[in-house]
């Protein structure tokens, strides 16, 4: 069944007709993040120094630990070198079971500012309810390079928190990451986070604020799509199909 509800032409796409992007942009932002599990994309190139020595994740749910999880569990030669992760104590259960998984790789600090002290980049995967208190109480470096994966924080408003000083960006992957597959849209384009995300899938940056909002849409699809396939392959295996 995975195979016949997995096809790329089991949903076929199309640009919208009135847009602020071109089409190319829409159809490989669509096809792309709708597919992302299941259609293998070949990482990109990460052969040169801009992939952060350390990293730091501040928040390790679904998409910090996934995040983790696609870099560690790279192929020999995916990558230039590999990474030291320092995890915050936020979902202690999955930042612990990766430190099980890759014990050289990876640090579980004792609390949030931790995990800045020890890391040259650091990734923000806090839930949104919980972010602006949790960033005004860090304190961050000039040196510092910035991932923000909260959806609820707009690149301005993340700008604002962490000041002029700190160099920041923000992305929205999806949770195939972990198995470095799927797209990852973001701004404003940053060298660490091409390198980051370009080791985990396809990286896409928007050239302003307001196409990556555009883009963003296109990820509040991906939900409705898989519970879509979820509903129709439940319904069939109620049936008896079995193919």
């Amino acid at each position: 069944l995975k195979s016949v509800f997995h096809s790329s032409s089991a949903v076929p796409v199309s640009a919208p007709s009135e847009s602020t992007m071109t089409a190319p942009i829409w159809l490989l932002v669509l096809s792309v993040i709708l597919h992302a599990s299941a259609l293998p994309i070949s990482p990109q190139s990460t052969g040169d120094d801009t992939l952060p020595k350390s990293i730091g994740i501040v928040g390790v749910g679904t998409i910090g630990s996934a995040l983790a999880r696609g870099i560690l569990s790279s192929p020999a030669g995916h990558l230039p070198y590999m990474p030291k992760f320092v995890l915050s104590p936020r979902d202690a259960a999955k930042a612990q079971q990766l430190q099980k998984e890759f014990p050289d790789s990876v640090t579980v600090a004792a609390h949030d500012q931790g995990v800045l002290d020890g890391a040259d980049c650091v990734v923000l995967a806090m839930p949104g309810s919980a972010a602006v208190a949790v960033i005004e109480s860090l304190k961050f470096r000039a040196d510092h390079h910035v991932i923000s994966l909260i959806a609820a924080l707009n690149f301005t408003q993340l700008e604002h928190l962490l000041g002029p000083q700190v160099d920041c960006t923000v992305a929205v992957p999806v949770p195939a990451i972990a198995k470095r597959q799927g797209a990852t849209i973001g701004y404003p384009s940053r060298p660490y986070a091409e390198a980051v995300f370009s080791a985990l899938g396809t990286y896409i940056a928007a050239p302003n604020e307001d196409q990556f909002k555009t883009m963003k849409v296109a990820g509040t699809l991906m939900g409705d799509f898989y519970m879509r396939q979820l509903t129709v392959q439940q319904w069939m295996a109620s049936k008896n199909v079995d193919v």
